[in-house]
């Protein structure tokens, strides 16, 4: 089963704050823009604040937080900013929805995408915490949706420009790492606790007995993301500004689902392989998504189906509660707190999202260079990169090139790029837990889950499990449209590997004959897609290792080995953000190497060498101005 192999977010820890480096961030330039992409503010209103039953955090406890080691806000602009977050609007958003009938003010407090999560909690489980008397079941929860991760903002003088799709800058790691650090810090410290209990109950009576619960509500949290730590450890490698490992925090929240109360037996899939947050605009045209192309856009009756099981799974990854029922009955499923009417809501809103034009406040395009470009774009790029024949349709579908992972040519090391994300996609596995016994897919008299099992099998599980445990949202004919699929190649079993290697060097030799299983089906790979608003989405290639459109063009070994990231400054002549260290913000530095000059895991930007060096600089300056206009 191949068509979740993919998925958005999840969670992380080790890092502490005060040592990511992390600069004040810049002053505001002076105006702000939005680019038409086909919204209208209605419709932007949703996108930024729709909850998809994500829930990270009680609402009252966000706000009565603490950044580490000290006694500011955790919510505090400059603090929110510093992990580049964007603040929310205020024209035209007045209420935040909640999962009910109850709507609350919009908390300007909080960050774009962070929205709040107002269902019942009766019958979830590890978001279902009690810590004051009298409290209702609907009590407030903050989690994020896809504006959180998939909205950008650059700056350019003075101006300041809103792109919806794109890849954010935030760095997820840090802020979590922050957040958790935060949380047990005030559960160790009792005048952090002191403060953190005043705000929480001020205005109402609270005891003794209520600040007995909140401090054992606090450390139920701090052990469920304790466990999640230990699972996703990705070591020393730092994602940086705008990366995240989605597929390894999603496989390891499923892990943790799967064996809720004792981790010591699972096994831990390290998300070490970060990769760039991908653009949304064209999605829905798409006949495959992801890096790694692993997840199908199915249609059943004009409704998304493949992308309605893969945001399920995005969520389940991204703060979802869900509970795995063992012995699970066929068509039974899981309670869970997704929302299935707003993820439909936020696909279809995705149909209608155009990809951004080149902003008229940049300098002029060079019409006569740009169709220059055009003919070399049709040469040597657009078998791997479709042109639409229509560029103002959004109905126009389009079929994923997909290039294999590793290419290995005679006698020489792999040659193609990071290989990483794709690897541990296919190499993750875990204990099944709760899952074992569960058919694989409830609605056919399929399989039963084994003992241990791929990543992938239960991932896909329990987003279907989520699914059916909403099945009063769900037609049946949709639900019968969206689970047909099976995994066409045998999992990457027992792998005979050479004695002395390192964990990390037995994986990487599994990967390699894993992708010789079936050469002409390659499943180890990354996409191509259509290219379309592609100067608003730097840094490029899918682990984001190379810096702007310029860079992309030349030869890997001529690219830059590091660069700065963290400013929205944005560089129109090599389209891409400023990479020097002085640039306004820039306070991450990417490495592709490491002091003795060995690729970083994760990092490498030897991709996308297709005859980049017979390239003269006058047709890389051609491909760059056609590539503003597409």
């Amino acid at each position: 089963m191949r068509f979740l192999r993919s998925l958005f977010l999840a969670v992380s820890l080790p890092f502490i704050l005060a040592g990511a480096g992390l600069a004040a961030p810049p002053p505001p330039p002076a105006s702000q823009t939005n680019l038409p992409q086909g919204w209208n503010t209605a419709e932007r209103v949703a996108w930024y604040t729709a909850t998809q039953g994500s829930r990270l955090l009680p609402l009252a406890w966000l706000r009565a937080l603490e950044q580490p080691n000290s006694t500011e806000p955790f919510l505090d602009p400059a603090h929110i900013e510093s992990f580049r977050y964007l603040p929310n609007p205020t024209a035209g958003f007045t209420t935040q929805q909640c999962a009910s009938d109850k709507s609350l003010p919009l908390d300007k407090s909080l960050p774009l995408g962070f929205t709040v999560d107002c269902q019942s909690d009766a019958k979830l489980s590890n978001t279902k915490l009690r810590w004051k008397t009298g409290q209702t079941d609907r009590e407030p929860w903050v989690g994020l949706n896809c504006s959180a991760c998939h909205t950008n903002d650059l700056t350019y003088k003075t101006t300041r420009i809103r792109v919806d799709g794109a890849p954010t800058l935030a760095d997820f790691q840090s802020f979590t790492d922050a957040l958790e650090l935060a949380l047990r810090q005030t559960a160790s410290n009792s005048a952090k606790f002191d403060r953190f209990a005043a705000k929480i109950f001020a205005g109402m009576k609270s005891s003794a007995g209520d600040t007995q619960m909140l401090a054992a509500s606090l450390k139920s949290w701090n052990d469920w993301y304790k466990k999640l730590e230990i699972l996703n450890d990705p070591g020393d490698l730092r994602y940086g500004f705008g990366r995240l490992d989605a597929i390894g925090h999603i496989f390891n929240k499923v892990s943790l689902i799967a064996t809720p109360d004792d981790i010591s037996n699972q096994i831990a899939n390290p998300a070490d392989a970060p990769v760039s947050y991908p653009f949304l605009w064209n999605v829905p045209q798409l006949d495959k998504v992801e890096w790694n192309g692993s997840a199908p856009n199915v249609d059943a009756n004009d409704l998304r189906a493949g992308a309605l099981v893969r945001n399920t799974g995005e969520v389940v990854g991204v703060f979802a509660d869900i509970t795995i029922k063992p012995k699970a009955g066929r068509f039974e499923g899981y309670v869970s707190s997704i929302n299935l009417p707003n993820l439909v809501g936020m696909e279809t809103r995705l149909t209608k999202l155009r990809p951004p034009a080149w902003p008229a406040i940049f300098p002029p395009i060079d019409t006569e260079l740009a169709e220059t470009g055009r003919g070399l774009f049709a040469r040597q790029c657009a078998g791997c990169h479709t042109v639409p024949s229509s560029p103002n349709s959004l109905t126009e579908k389009f079929t994923v090139n997909l290039q294999p992972a590793i290419h290995t040519v005679a006698g020489r090391e792999p040659v193609m790029t990071d290989m990483w994300m794709a690897c541990n996609a296919v190499m993750a596995f875990a204990q099944s837990g709760r899952f074992q016994g569960n058919l694989v897919n409830f609605l056919s008299l399929s399989a039963t889950i084994p003992a241990t099992t791929d990543s992938f099998t239960l991932t896909q599980n329990a987003a279907l499990g989520a699914l059916l445990g909403r099945k009063t949202q769900l037609a049946t004919n949709v639900v019968t449209g969206i689970f047909g699929f099976s995994r066409d190649l045998p999992l990457p079993g027992s792998v005979p590997l050479a004695a002395g290697l390192t964990k990390k060097q037995a994986r990487a030799e599994a990967c390699r004959a894993y992708q010789e299983v079936d050469s002409q089906s390659p499943k180890m790979v990354y996409k191509g897609r259509p290219l379309q608003g592609i100067w608003a989405t730097a840094p490029y290639l899918h682990n984001g290792s190379v810096a702007n459109l310029w860079e992309l063009l030349l030869p890997p070994a001529q690219r830059m080995k590091e660069f700065y990231m963290g400013t929205r400054e944005f560089n129109t002549e090599f389209v891409g953000f400023e990479t020097a260290k002085s640039a306004p913000g820039n306070s991450f530095r990417f490495r592709t190497e490491d002091d003795t000059g060995m690729t970083i895991e994760g990092n490498s930007n030897a991709g996308h060498d297709y005859g980049s060096a017979r390239l003269s600089d006058s047709q890389r300056r051609a491909l760059v101005e056609y590539m503003k206009r597409l």
